[in-house]
């Protein structure tokens, strides 16, 4: 009778695995909703059961790894982020995530956003306004603007690895590109007031630029609306190193993210003998050589 018993015990026991394994495919619930799941570049399988099965999308972690060597799928498994339905069955899970995940974002950076105004964009990669602004790579006007197609799963030194300014730009040739791209909309009157601006530093006279005090105003509220409202009379005497019509010579900083086009301006100042400009309610950019002549254009083109 010993025997016997024994002989049967293996039978037994693989019959209650294969029970154990089938039962343990089903699905966790009946609910349809799906929930987003991210699997991480280069996460091992075992770190994916631990997390699905955390996240009650599997019942059990064992049976999912069996499964995926099973269906030859173990170093299959995608990174990206997966809109899983507690209802699918493991095997169905399995070969969800071995397809593509959910499709890249677009990231689009404007010429002439500040760091504060990029910083709302990273939230669908699930990364805080908080980290992106305190992260020690993330500095003003070395972020190049452009539309970028990125994983959804990149952490943030992934997504910096790609939206920073390459090669290097010249520190102060950032500065003056960030007044340019703040001042003018076209790389020819851009590189018109490069060159006024190089004619007022050449003599120590205060850039008198709106866009830097604009700056200085914009960085002391700590949730403003809007950024670059036009200047109250009062902004005009703030106490800011990026006030150049109190402080000579450039700002400390870049005061945005400038494009290419206005690197090239700055690069490429033009030359001319005129110490002011305006912009016109005509939208046309009228320089000025005498201080006189600059009244006379406001009085003409602003009034």
């Amino acid at each position: 009778m010993k025997s016997k018993i024994c002989w049967f015990s293996p039978v037994l026991l693989i019959l209650a695995v294969s029970i154990f394994y089938c039962l343990n495919l089903r699905p966790v619930t009946s609910q349809k909703e799906p929930r987003s799941f991210t699997i991480n570049q280069g996460e091992s399988l075992s770190s994916i059961a631990a997390r699905l099965h955390q996240n009650r999308l599997i019942r059990n972690y064992h049976v999912f790894i069996i499964t995926t060597y099973r269906f030859k799928l173990n170093n299959k498994l995608q990174a990206g982020i997966f809109e899983i339905s507690p209802h699918l069955s493991t095997p169905a899970i399995v070969r969800l995530l071995s397809t593509s995940g959910s499709p890249d974002l677009w990231l689009k950076i404007l010429p002439g956003t500040r760091l504060e105004e990029i910083a709302p964009l990273l939230e669908p990669f699930n990364i805080p306004a908080s980290e992106f602004l305190q992260h020690p790579r993330v500095k003003e006007g070395y972020l190049n603007p452009d539309s970028y197609k990125i994983p959804r799963y990149y952490q943030l030194d992934q997504i910096l690895d790609i939206i920073s300014r390459s090669p290097p730009v010249d520190h102060s040739t950032l500065i003056l590109a960030s007044l340019l791209e703040r001042e003018a909309r076209t790389l020819e009157v851009k590189r018109q007031i490069a060159g006024i601006i190089f004619n007022r530093l050449q003599i120590d006279m205060p850039l008198q630029i709106d866009a830097t005090v604009q700056y200085a105003r914009d960085s002391r509220l700590p949730h403003p609306d809007s950024y670059w409202q036009p200047l109250a009379s009062a902004d005009l005497q703030i106490k800011s190193p990026y006030n150049t019509y109190l402080n000579r010579g450039l700002p400390p900083t870049p005061i945005c993210n400038p494009g290419n086009d206005s690197i090239s301006a700055a690069l490429n100042p033009a030359r001319s003998d005129y110490l002011y400009y305006i912009t016109g309610n005509d939208g046309l950019f009228h320089p000025a050589r005498t201080l006189e002549e600059h009244h006379q254009n406001i009085q003409k083109y602003l009034n």
